[in-house]
């Protein structure tokens, strides 16, 4: 079974509309003369508009100091009109990651990175503002039923926005999960032996289907593009028919539209924590 993400990114959409939206803005740290990330902030203004949210694009260039980037960053913090706070990264000038993680105000904090709301997920089982990709991945798969429980899961990566996360995730969910790294020796058995994947390395073909056991579910979390301009994933699918074996993710259609969704849900959560 494809996995796709359209009706659980609705779905959490329709929830969202049924509370009261009223005054909702994202501000957004953008890099310039980034494609990718005009990209990205496309795709933003796009699902905002899905909730009659407004947008506050703060762009970033080389000639911004970190004094600017944190001056504004604190009014940002301090704004009553301002619901949530994202900083697409890489930016063009270097911020120290510690300095970042911790000056967000964490009750605004739409991307869940903070210390504060890190070390809410790892000594709690709080799920206030998880990490928009992580919980989209969580939320993809609980909407198509795959069922955690006892099930051993491979969680492939280690950041703190996505693997991390995801690791307590499932542990939340009565799970097995293991994390595989580049430090990880036995991949190759730990994939054939999983119920359920979460590939998240940011490497293609780190995964194979012709790997994953009958009957194994695959979140992908990967994006690339190829040279002829298509967008795959983490996963190679290397055999047809795959989703009559294997249940995964398509890319795109699947994570990626589900993150999208919980970009909404924590922006409204933070506006309900700030209450």
């Amino acid at each position: 079974m494809l996995l796709k993400g359209k009706d659980a990114a609705d779905g959490i959409v329709s929830k969202l509309l049924e509370e009261d939206l009223s005054g909702l803005t994202l501000a957004v740290f953008h890099p310039l003369n980034d494609g990718a990330a005009e990209s990205y902030l496309k795709t933003k203004e796009k699902w905002l508009k899905k909730i009659n949210a407004k947008i506050e694009v703060v762009p970033v260039d080389g000639n911004m100091t970190q004094d600017q980037f944190f001056h504004k960053l604190e009014l940002l913090n301090k704004d009553s009109s301002i619901t949530g706070i994202m900083v697409e990264l890489p930016l063009p000038i270097k911020i120290p990651e510690k300095e970042l993680l911790t000056k967000i105000n964490p009750f605004k904090d739409v991307d869940g990175i903070t210390y504060f709301n890190q070390g809410k997920i790892f000594t709690s089982k709080n799920e206030d503002l998880i990490p928009c990709t992580a919980a989209a991945s969580i939320k993809l798969l609980e909407h198509h039923k795959i069922d955690f429980a006892g099930k051993n899961v491979l969680v492939i990566g280690r950041s703190y926005i996505v693997g991390l996360p995801l690791f307590k995730l499932f542990l939340n969910r009565n799970a097995t999960p293991t994390v595989a790294h580049r430090g990880t020796s036995n991949l190759k058995d730990l994939i054939h032996n999983a119920d359920i994947i979460a590939v998240c390395a940011g490497t293609r073909g780190i995964v194979r289907s012709s790997e994953v056991k009958d009957g194994a579910a695959v979140a992908d979390v990967g994006i690339h593009v190829t040279e002829d301009g298509k967008v795959v994933g983490d996963m190679i699918i290397d055999r047809e028919n795959e989703e009559t074996r294997i249940d995964y993710s398509p890319v795109p259609g699947g994570v990626g539209t589900v993150t999208n969704a919980m970009m909404l849900h924590n922006l409204v959560r933070c506006r309900q924590l700030q209450l």
